[in-house]
């Protein structure tokens, strides 16, 4: 390879970083520089002009570092793409991890320990401790938790490299005057952005720079829009927002975790225990139906009142399953009957039978003996 090849080269694997981490072409060209012993790549250049040259195995380097990004082969593959063998095992000073992606997050997890890299670059990492492991977890040491977040980073940056190969070069190089093209939104371009989430207004590259997420809250890209469309003529015009300065170090947020599953009761779920516990009770076809009919309000103190069809449900029967579950959940239950038409003529059939299916034949064969079935195309 000739000494204007390996520029050519450099500028080359440059450029594929550029693209690869959203950065403009000039901080991936002084990047290349410094890992090659120079301040800038002006300094670079300069030097090539005199005695100067790139070895082959500088170039192999290079190389190197761009492709560990760029590479989408083996077990980072199925990190961006998903699969059974999207997990990474290793150690960071002798602690085994795991290293796993999920939605756009990085997430490493150890013995009593867990760290999350969100998918939004200006989120603040997450690292959180197993409570029973607060005093001896590894992640007390911050040479050590760095070491760590730094390993995680290093597949995100395989992960974002992927996302930003299907993004227009636009859409994280902003042009002269500040425009960018949305990653998603086909064609749209604009040097001023809009939140929906929190209604803030951010310049083309405050949002490329932040990878289309919002610096202000967060939001993700398909939150991010070119008008505020959303607001009406009377309502304020969105304020900029409030991002945090370029450059600034983001210190991870460490927190004590107590990983037990914990219950906490909410109207659905006390809904669902109270309605299976009626089909509990249920003895045929026609209280099963009841079950199914049955009104059920749960207030905000998750106390419970049950309403009965009556046409189904024996108003003198008590639903004991009921009873005992609302009692292990320690909640007020109380019974009311109402009426309504049927949603079957002759609803005593079903007290006939224990089975749904014996009760449709039943229930079909009293139509046809008294009246007329409709079927599902409409003749009859």
């Amino acid at each position: 390879m000739t000494e204007n090849n390996k520029l050519k080269t450099l500028k080359l694997l440059a450029k594929r970083y550029a693209r690869a981490t959203g950065q403009p072409q000039h901080v991936a060209l002084d990047l290349v520089a410094a890992r090659l012993g120079f301040p800038h790549w002006n300094a670079l250049t300069g030097s090539a002009k005199g005695e100067w040259a790139p070895s082959e195995e500088q170039v192999a380097a290079i190389k190197a570092l761009v492709q560990r990004i760029t590479s989408y082969e083996g077990t980072t593959f199925d990190h961006i793409f998903g699969g059974p063998d999207a997990i990474t095992r290793g150690e960071v000073r002798g602690h085994p991890y795991e290293l796993k992606t999920m939605l756009g997050d990085v997430s490493m997890e150890g013995e009593g320990w867990r760290i999350v890299l969100p998918e939004n670059p200006s989120a603040a990492p997450r690292v959180e401790i197993d409570i029973n492991h607060a005093q001896n977890s590894p992640m007390n040491d911050r040479v050590l938790l760095a070491e760590a977040i730094g390993t995680a980073k290093d597949l995100m940056q395989s992960v974002k490299a992927r996302r930003f190969a299907d993004w227009p070069r636009r859409a994280t190089k902003p042009d002269a005057e500040g425009k960018v093209r949305h990653p998603f939104l086909e064609m749209e371009e604009s040097n001023l952005w809009y939140c929906l989430h929190c209604n803030k207004e951010v310049t083309g590259p405050q949002v490329a720079g932040n990878h289309w997420h919002c610096p202000g809250c967060g939001a993700s890209p398909i939150n991010i829009f070119p008008k505020a469309f959303w607001l009406g003529t009377n309502e304020g015009k969105p304020v900029p927002v409030n991002a945090r300065a370029e450059g600034q170090e983001i210190e991870p947020i460490v927190s004590i975790v107590d990983p037990r599953p914990r219950l906490e009761l909410n109207n659905d779920q006390v809904t669902h225990l109270i309605r299976a516990a009626l089909f509990e009770d249920a003895t045929n076809a026609s209280e099963r139906l009841g079950a199914s009919l049955a009104e059920i309000w749960v207030d905000d103190n998750l106390d419970v009142v049950v309403s009965f069809e009556d046409h189904y449900w024996p108003e003198d029967k008590e639903p004991t399953a009921a009873i005992e579950v609302a009692a292990l959940l320690g909640i007020e239950i109380e019974f009311e009957v109402t009426w309504s038409d049927p949603l079957f003529a002759w609803p005593g059939l079903g007290t006939m039978t224990q089975g749904m299916v014996e009760y449709t034949r039943m229930m079909l064969d009293a139509y046809r003996s008294h009246g007329i079935v409709e079927k599902r195309d409409g003749n009859r």
